[in-house]
Formats: C-alpha cells, sequence, structure tokens
C-alpha cells in the first residue's frame, strides 16, 4: 500500500502539469466570441472533461496521502450535523428521508474533525446514489460502554450490494458505479480513504449488505475521553479515601 501510494502520488503530480495547461486553453477557446456555437460548446465538453480529470487526480492524491490525524476532543454527533448540512442537497434530488438517532450523554471522542467529516461524506452520499428512486438514510450514534466504543451506523434501503462486491468494497480503485447506468462516475477512492482514516483513528470500519434490501456501514471509535479519566484517576493526587 505504501508503494501504491508513492506510485500514485508521482503520477498524480505528472498529470496536472499538463491537466493546468488543457483547462486554461479549453477556457479561452469556450470564451473566444469569434467562435460558432457548436464550437463553443465542444470546448465547453473539453472544459467539464478536464476538470473531471482534475478532480479524479485530487482524489488520487488524497489516497496516496498518510497525513497523521490533527486530533482533538469533539463531538461526533455534531460532525455528522455538520455534513449533512453539506448533503442536504444529494438527499432532496434524490427523495431520500433522513432519519437520525443519537444516544443520550455521548462522550466527546478524540478524532479530527476535517477528516471524520470526510468520511461521513463519502457514506452519506454513497447512500443517497444507491437510492436513486427515493428511500430511507438512518444514521445512529450509541455508545458501547463494554468496549469503550463509540457505534456509528448509516442505513440505507437502496439497491444493496452483491456479495461478490462486498468483499473488495474498500479495495483502491474499485467502484460499483456505472456512469452509463447510474449517471455517477465512481473513482474507487472513497471507501479506501475513509477506511484509512478510521483505521488511523484507532477505529474499524465495516459493511453488511442483501441486494434489493440495502446497506449499512458500521464505523466504530475509541473513547479516548473515558480512557484519559481513568488514567487520571489513577494519579497519586487523585485517590481518595473513606
Amino acid at each position: 500500500m505504501a508503494s501504491l501510494g508513492e506510485l500514485v502520488a508521482g503520477i498524480a503530480h505528472e498529470i496536472n502539469n499538463p491537466l493546468t495547461g488543457i483547462l486554461m486553453y479549453a477556457n479561452m477557446f469556450a470564451d473566444d466570441k469569434r467562435l460558432d456555437e457548436n464550437q463553443r460548446e465542444d470546448a465547453q465538453t473539453i472544459v467539464h472533461e478536464t476538470k473531471r480529470c482534475a478532480d479524479i487526480v485530487k482524489r488520487l492524491l488524497d489516497f496516496s496521502r498518510t497525513s497523521i490525524p490533527d486530533k482533538r476532543l469533539k463531538s461526533l454527533s455534531q460532525i455528522m450535523e455538520s455534513t449533512l448540512a453539506l448533503v442536504t442537497h444529494h438527499a432532496t434530488v434524490n427523495d431520500v428521508e433522513i432519519v437520525c438517532h443519537y444516544g443520550v450523554n455521548l462522550p466527546d471522542i478524540d478524532v479530527d474533525p476535517t477528516q471524520m467529516e470526510q468520511v461521513f461524506i463519502n457514506l452519506l452520499v454513497n447512500a443517497c446514489h444507491a437510492m436513486p428512486t427515493g428511500g430511507r438514510l438512518t444514521i445512529t450514534i450509541r455508545t458501547d460502554s463494554k468496549r469503550d466504543r463509540l457505534i456509528t451506523t448509516i442505513e440505507d434501503t437502496g439497491q444493496g450490494i452483491s456479495e461478490e462486491n462486498l468483499g473488495r468494497i474498500f479495495d483502491p480503485f474499485f467502484t460499483t458505479k456505472n456512469q452509463e447506468l447510474d449517471g455517477v462516475a465512481g473513482t474507487g477512492l472513497g471507501l479506501s480513504v475513509s477506511y484509512g482514516i478510521i483505521e488511523n483513528h484507532g477505529g474499524q470500519i465495516s459493511v453488511q449488505s442483501v441486494i434489493g434490501h440495502g446497506t449499512v456501514f458500521t464505523i466504530e471509535l475509541p473513547i479516548m475521553s473515558l480512557m484519559r479519566t481513568f488514567e487520571e484517576t489513577d494519579l497519586p493526587g487523585n485517590v481518595s479515601t473513606v
């Protein structure tokens, strides 16, 4: 994976340079009033497709980076709410109802808010795409006090994922999205990047799915704040006597 990351980073950087030139000249042609309407439309197509290539390169670079999370104590439910504000459009367009269940007195945990938002965006947008004719998206965040874990589940009532594809869902560059059939392009990097982020947080991400019934993604993250509290109570200055 490390070697693959280095290879991808090198290729992505090399591709970026010519893409920048293509995009610049394509924009110039698209804005040239001397061209007839058909030619300008062709130029706009070049601009659109070049931007799509640039987005793929960006995703490749995101995948290749092994950035260390900038962790701080944050409320996971608040991060989820902030993410939902960004993906509301996807849900509305696909006629998806969003239902949230947050546990009582959820503890703050050590996470990188930006990276966790990236994970949630990937999962929520994927879920909306899996329900093109409408459905329900259920988000649950609860505490597993026995294992000191904060459990987040994202469940959709979409098309589901075949057993054959389920084992490869977190593989880099693997995607179940079909541009021609679904109208949605997939680079196959969103879930692999999400997998790496959760692992870097000391957590786990898993998936269950049934064709025609939907998919459930489960994220488990350690409750570091509880561990810190336990450690502090062991300090001599915090020992209480009866």
